[in-house]
């Protein structure tokens, strides 16, 4: 019987040879089919058949000729993205690109790491999300964004904050502390993806809950997260436990959210909770939240012992620091100020100003001077006034503790760069304003942009838990009727500096110009809520990184304008942040405080007046009478002290100011720790920008000589 020989395909088998092989993403060898090519241009950009078969064609023949040895889908679509634009194609060409990064970009997040958020450190973890969201980052500017809004923020206009996370999260949150207490963990609806717990039984494992909820949220958060009121809603939980079992509960709490590494890309949980020595107004009458998930009869007003040995435990918690003495920087604690409580409750804010002269950790809301007793801080010092939101809420009842649960929030921030709004304008008034709103509207834009894509999230549930509704209930957990939309802006006396020739604070003249600027961006805002039924906030963005990026860029478009901050040889530049005075601007502590606090009753949200400090172990009894001549005597509506630490890398102490061997045991080998912004870091971890501002950016006041001034 004659063996039949396999027919072959001469034309195909020429194919073969002239053709290298493809190598694949996923690690295979192909043969090469320029029908690929076709179906995937016709698929990705939506061209027409005719165009997409010129393309293939064109690449089928450089293939041909460039005596290419081997190929691969990246190389291919490299090629394909050339003769589109080379076409014309412009838009095709953005939607077939290939979003990634160089091998070498790579390798420098392996040895170097990035100086943008201080509360990072290199690690496997943050090595793989600083990959991850420069994809993300790449995706919005092709995708989600326009090509004025991507171009103004990669020139410098403006700023989008957390761009990496602009397509997947909001920005941060004030959650209320009822719902996981209420409803165990997680406290939503038909959570499959991990364990479900039953509502606590025992105040520690409360406590637990609580901070393990903060964990959960920050996957779906870009920014921070924060407990309002946290010591009035917990002070049922604590009735009845000896002083030393509350400060048990607290501990475990504050423990809880310092271990390292639990949330998004190897941050600690970035947090915050507001303490009171006594239940608010807003709370006397609302049935209390107990153990077990049970509800009243009592109210939260039968509760105010309790709350005030809780409010005294959390700052115990806080002054013992861990095992080695080191401050914990999570969760910032907020002390809601009024000059009745200061008068009521002496003993408990004696524990405040310790706390203050030893670790400088508070921030003091001022609530006589806002006005307000529902003032939600979150984040990085974001205020939100329920009643501000609520005006532009069609169901007021979301905002009411006694009917809903009261979240509140911001969706994203997009700053404006002040002083290049000053170097275009070159000294006209209108021209200035007129950009000004033209950056505003930019702005607007993609925050409404912003507000549709969350809302795509929600609605295909790829926020999970942000989608669901509370357990027991159909009442949402995060509405989007309750959040803000905001505007931040970095540099005003650098801006007010070029416009006039003089700086915010060395005349009435630039003072009154700077406070124009913030009128009509006030106004704006306000004009914008109406306009969109959306609360728009102006705030003041804290610029971890912004001051320092936008600064360059002007050092690059505008060489002979910029009026950049720091070392312009090394290129660690930065603005001042927002509407402060220069950092090292020669004026008393209350001369800062009297400008900066003008502008608080303007932009409202985010206000503070940062208080550096020199000596290194303030008295706590002058900081009281400093901090009660601030809260008394000047408009101020948020304000810290912050003072200087060195960290031995070697005995693992902390001490406070700045030492060249270690107090302790002598090494040389130590770190520092400062606020960067809104939240105390390492200084090797900080952005290069503000370790020139560290440096020799800061003006360090002595306590005792301000006293007196």
């Amino acid at each position: 019987m004659a063996i039949q020989s396999k027919k072959i395909n001469i034309t195909e088998k020429l194919l073969q040879n002239i053709f290298p092989k493809v190598k694949s993403t996923g690690g295979n060898l192909q043969d090469f089919d320029a029908n690929k090519i076709y179906e995937s241009l016709i698929k990705e950009t939506g061209i027409s058949k005719s165009n997409a078969e010129i393309v293939t064609k064109t690449v089928v023949k450089r293939i041909i000729t460039s005596s290419i040895n081997w190929l691969s889908g990246p190389l291919i679509r490299e090629m394909c993205c050339s003769v589109l634009a080379e076409l014309g194609m412009l838009e095709a060409r953005k939607k077939y690109t290939r979003i990634g990064m160089p091998v070498m970009d790579y390798e420098k997040y392996l040895s170097k790491g990035v100086k943008e958020n201080s509360n990072q450190f290199i690690n496997p973890e943050s090595i793989h999300a600083w990959a991850g969201d420069k994809i993300s980052k790449e995706y919005s500017m092709l995708r989600l964004l326009t090509d004025e809004q991507a171009n103004a923020h990669l020139k410098g206009e403006i700023h989008i904050h957390m761009l990496r996370y602009f397509d997947l999260r909001p920005f941060c949150q004030n959650i209320d502390l009822r719902i996981p207490l209420l409803h165990g963990l997680p406290p939503l609806n038909n959570w499959p993806h991990t364990n479900n717990f039953r509502r606590a039984n025992h105040a520690d494992v409360a406590a637990d809950h609580a901070a393990t909820f903060l964990v959960y949220l920050t996957n779906e958060f870009s920014g921070g997260l924060g407990y309002d009121n946290f010591t009035a809603i917990f002070a049922p939980i604590v009735a009845n436990l000896s002083y030393k079992e509350k400060k048990q509960v607290a501990q475990v709490f504050i423990c809880r959210i310092n271990q390292v590494g639990l949330t998004r890309g190897a941050q600690r949980t970035f947090s915050s909770i507001t303490l009171t020595p006594t239940i608010p107004k807003s709370l006397m009458d609302v049935k209390a939240v107990k153990l077990g998930g049970k509800i009243g009869p009592e109210t939260y007003a039968n509760y105010e012992d309790d709350c005030l040995e809780f409010f005294k435990a959390v700052h115990d918690v806080f002054l013992e620091g861990d095992e080695n003495g080191v401050f914990y920087p999570f969760p910032k604690p907020e002390i809601k100020l009024k000059q009745k409580w200061e008068k009521d409750y002496p003993e408990a804010f004696e524990k405040t100003y310790q706390l203050t002269a030893k670790f400088g950790l508070p921030y003091f809301l001022n609530l006589d001077v806002i006005g307000d007793d529902e003032v939600h801080s979150q984040c990085c010092r974001l205020f939100n006034r329920k009643g501000e939101i609520k005006k532009y809420c069609m169901d007021p009842d979301l905002f009411e503790f006694e009917k809903n649960y009261v979240n509140l929030g911001s969706l994203q921030s997009v700053s404006l760069n002040i002083p290049r709004i000053a170097y275009e304008s070159n000294g006209d008034d209108d021209l200035y304003f007129e950009l000004l709103r033209k950056r505003m509207e930019l702005s607007k834009d993609i925050l409404l942009n912003k507000y549709e894509i969350i809302k795509n999230r929600l609605e295909n549930n790829k926020l999970p838990l942000l989608c669901r509704t509370i357990k027991g209930s159909d009442k949402k957990f995060f509405n989007l009727s309750m959040q803000s939309l905001s505007i931040g802006f970095t540099g005003l006396n650098e801006s007010v500096l070029f416009h006039t020739g003089e700086e915010l604070h060395e005349s009435s003249n630039s003072f009154e110009f700077g406070k124009r600027v913030l009128r009509e961006m006030s106004n704006t805002c306000l004009e914008f809520s109406v306009d969109y039924k959306k609360k728009f906030s102006l705030w003041e963005q804290p610029s971890e990184s912004t001051a320092g990026r936008i600064a360059l860029l002007d050092l690059k478009y505008f060489p002979e304008k910029a009026l950049v901050l720091g070392d312009v040889k090394s290129r660690n530049v930065y603005y001042t942040n927002s509407g402060h005075l220069r950092y090292d601007a020669p004026v008393s502590m209350f001369e800062r405080i009297e400008l900066q606090s003008q502008f608080h009753p303007i932009i409202q949200n985010g206000v503070i007046n940062h208080l550096w400090i020199g000596e290194n172990y303030p008295n706590w009894q002058a900081l009281k009478k400093l901090n009660e001549k601030i809260a008394l005597n000047s408009p101020s509506y948020y304000w810290a002290f912050t003072l200087d630490f060195t960290v031995c890398l070697k005995c693992g102490k902390n001490s406070a100011g700045i030492f060249n061997n270690c107090p302790h045991c002598g090494s040389k080998n130590l770190d520092y720790k400062a606020r960067v912004t809104g939240y105390y870091a390492l200084i090797s971890q900080f952005p290069h920008s503000k370790v020139e501002e560290w440096k020799n950016g800061r003006m360090r006041y002595n306590l005792t000589y301000n006293l007196q001034k």
